[in-house]
């Protein structure tokens, strides 16, 4: 069941998560992806849309074809399809997400050092997939002229026995990607 937030709380939990240094995606330091997205309509058609990822150091915003509500609606099953659930959400600033996620070695189906890069624990391999990982995972829907933009903050770090303290993970992007191309393919079936 999800918990609605008042915009000031979700604001500073968003505020805590992000970094001083995160710029808008469009800026010389963003990184332009596009990949192809096909899609089955319920009508039956196929329909072929570009995803265009901008990776940041702390974000990753994509443009999906669709209506900022139409969006942000399809961000709770994109959640799930991922191994999230949402459990803040904030719809009048379009924003949704879970900032207390707690997972050890899987994510869904998917091993967490294929979502996270946090190093390597000696002879255990990658150490997202070896230790406990506190993952924070918060997307914002903004309207960008006939479509829409969908930012995904994934913040992580993992604790090992011997730390008294955490180690921050850095993110592959293919959580954020996972999440948009959910979403674009639950706006394409509506």
């Amino acid at each position: 069941m999800a918990r609605i937030w008042s915009s000031a709380a979700l604001l500073a939990a968003l505020a805590a998560c992000a970094s001083a240094g995160t710029r808008e995606p469009g800026t010389e330091s963003a990184e332009r992806n596009v990949t192809m997205v096909t899609t089955t309509a319920a009508s039956g058609q196929t329909v072929t849309t570009p995803v265009t990822t901008y990776s940041d150091v702390g974000a990753r915003a994509v443009e999906i074809q669709g209506t900022a509500d139409d969006v942000f609606r399809a961000l709770p099953e994109a959640y799930r399809t991922a191994g999230l659930e949402v459990v803040t959400s904030d719809p009048p600033n379009r924003t949704a997400g879970n900032t207390q996620i707690r997972v050890r070695r899987n994510l869904g189906r998917q091993p967490l050092s294929a979502y996270l890069d946090c190093g390597t624990s000696g002879l255990s391999g990658p150490a997202a997939d070896a230790y406990p990982v506190r993952l924070s995972v918060v997307s914002t829907v903004t309207p960008s002229g006939s479509t829409s933009q969908l930012r995904t903050v994934v913040r992580a770090a993992y604790v090992t026995a011997e730390q008294s303290g955490t180690t921050p993970c850095n993110t592959t992007g293919a959580l954020e990607t996972a999440i948009a191309r959910a979403v674009q393919l639950q706006v394409v079936r509506t």
